[in-house]
């Protein structure tokens, strides 16, 4: 697989790839206050995050080492197959195998969120029994996607029937740590609260040797968004919330001129915010 790796001070920031897929809910549907002709220019300016009608996302992670930490930033779908994007298979293992890393070698697994395509790779099953994956890592999620996504009317719904395979194990392990305010990994990576994607989402922060970089989680899932800052995917738990949450890490990133990691944007995920003729866009790239 492709390497990428982004050096921000001491910090080493490594791009992983779960899997590259088109998601079949159609636009009008995944947008669904966005009008279908709206998406016309950003057809034109990012065709690879389109095919035949329908939107294509990068599923990525990010491996992370500072101060003699290793996290890995999310952990994709999973082994799959994951039927409704046509059958994929997750490739984060073999990712990670490829760049020399092993399961063992990660101390943190930090989940941006609860969503399946960020807890696909939490738990392997060995001999009937569900185990961490990372095993001689500490899982952690902010207390809020906890208690949201373990509520009896979200449970009642399928698509969250994972919790149990995926996160409730780790806890009942004991190996799961969950924060509720922004959290210091360490004295370079900050997790901060940004929630409306989900109750209790995260992004890092990563500041060192004055540079910076933001790994963003689901801020936005779509290069449109630095400009339609008011579009929100299905996926947005609140809309409102998550909208003001947008806004507010476009004005920091745009005014500190900070990088910005997004793991849905096309592989690596890396660029900046930059301002034309009045209006914010994504430039792809340092």
């Amino acid at each position: 697989m492709s390497e990428f790796r982004l050096q921000v001070g001491n910090v080493e920031i490594i791009a992983l790839s779960d899997m590259n897929c088109v998601y079949p809910t159609p636009l009008a549907e995944l947008w669904p206050t966005v009008p279908p002709e709206a998406w016309q220019i950003y057809r034109e300016q990012y065709p690879d995050t389109f095919e035949d009608g329908l939107m294509r996302l990068e599923i990525g992670c990010y491996l992370v080492r500072s101060q003699g930490l290793t996290v890995l930033i999310d952990s994709g779908y999973g082994p799959g197959p994951i039927d409704y994007v046509g059958g994929l298979r997750g490739q984060l293992m073999n990712d990670l195998a490829s760049k020399k890393v092993q399961p063992e070698d990660i101390d943190l697994v930090f989940l941006s969120h609860l969503h399946l395509d960020h807890v696909g790779w939490n738990t392997t099953e060995q001999a009937g029994t569900l185990v961490p994956t990372f095993p001689r890592a500490r899982y952690m999620a902010h207390q809020a996607d906890l208690d949201h996504f373990r509520k009896p009317e979200v449970q009642a719904l399928a698509r969250y029937s994972y919790m149990g395979r995926l996160v409730e194990p780790l806890v009942n392990l004991g190996v799961f740590d969950s924060v509720e305010g922004d959290t210091d990994l360490s004295d370079e990576l900050k997790a901060i609260h940004t929630p409306g994607h989900t109750p209790g989402h995260m992004s890092i922060l990563v500041s060192s040797a004055g540079q910076h970089a933001l790994i963003q989680g689901d801020v936005l899932i779509h290069p449109a968004q630095v400009t339609e800052d008011s579009w929100c995917p299905l996926f947005d738990e609140d809309f409102e919330l998550a909208t003001e949450t947008r806004r507010k890490i476009l004005d920091q990133v745009e005014a500190d001129g900070i990088t910005v990691v997004s793991c849905h944007f096309p592989a690596p995920g890396l660029g900046r915010v930059l301002r034309y003729e009045g209006r914010r866009y994504w430039q792809v790239g340092l």
